[in-house]
């Protein structure tokens, strides 16, 4: 795997992290779904850990996990006053059977993944082991990058594997014992962003003069999704329910 200094992903989570006014909005998106104690996989440089960890740790358990040793590293060290409290790090591979069997199954209430499933090569072997990792009644919230027609630049670089469709991801999911709860688009307006700066201007990395901009509409752009409904967006939401097991009893 890329270290990242060698691929744009990096730069990308630190413009995000700078991007408050989106952040929060995202995470105002997937919250509902966190209950309980909750997983975060692909916690990169832990901008959403942190919000988890302010409404969360508390009363929960939180587990953030990533790939990358570096990233890892520097999750431990600032978050090194709560680790072995209720916040911990792991490494986590999502195509490694062996990180999932070494943190352990039916250990979470909650799953958070932003942006995290299109870096897997193999998303369906990823999607049934998450599955295993929730309790019964447990919750995933998944965000992935959507539309094939902006497969650009900037995906190869970030080390996307695919950008789905809503009804690939469908099948996906159905694959597994996964019931979707909810399922729709979200951020309009970044597609004309990705489309523009990746496909058409060919630029490796995100503009960050425009992401600022971006940030400063995102008022403007959340009014205007609530307004006209999640019809496009460069990203899917996706809220998976792990179903609790009917269970026979003989007399």
């Amino acid at each position: 795997m890329p270290t990242e200094e060698e691929y744009s992903g990096h730069s990308n989570l630190e413009l995000d992290a700078q991007s408050h006014r989106f952040t929060e909005w995202l995470y105002q998106e997937v919250s509902a779904g966190l209950k309980g104690d909750v997983l975060e996989i692909g916690s990169g440089i832990g901008t959403y850990s942190e919000k988890i960890i302010r409404d969360k740790s508390r009363v929960s358990r939180v587990m953030l996990t990533d790939i990358a040793p570096s990233y890892i590293e520097a999750l431990t060290k600032r978050y090194s006053f709560t680790i072995n409290n209720n916040v911990s790090v792991s490494k986590l591979d999502l195509n490694r059977k062996e990180d999932y069997e070494k943190i352990g199954y039916e250990k979470f209430d909650s799953i958070l993944g932003l942006n995290v499933l299109e870096h897997v090569e193999n998303d369906e072997f990823a999607l049934q082991q998450l599955y295993r990792m929730l309790k019964e009644d447990g919750t995933m919230v998944l965000l992935v990058p959507c539309h094939k027609f902006l497969y650009n630049i900037l995906d190869k670089k970030a080390g996307h594997f695919r950008r789905y469709t809503k009804r690939e991801l469908e099948h996906k999911v159905s694959k597994t014992r996964f019931t979707i709860q909810r399922i729709f688009y979200f951020n309009m307006l970044g597609i004309v962003g990705w489309y523009l700066n990746g496909g058409l201007a060919k630029n490796p990395q995100i503009n960050s003069t425009a992401y600022r901009l971006f940030d400063s509409l995102v008022p403007l752009s959340e009014h205007a999704e609530k307004l006209i409904g999640r019809r496009l967006g460069l990203s899917i939401i996706c809220y998976l329910r792990k179903e609790q097991q009917k269970r026979t009893f003989s007399q």
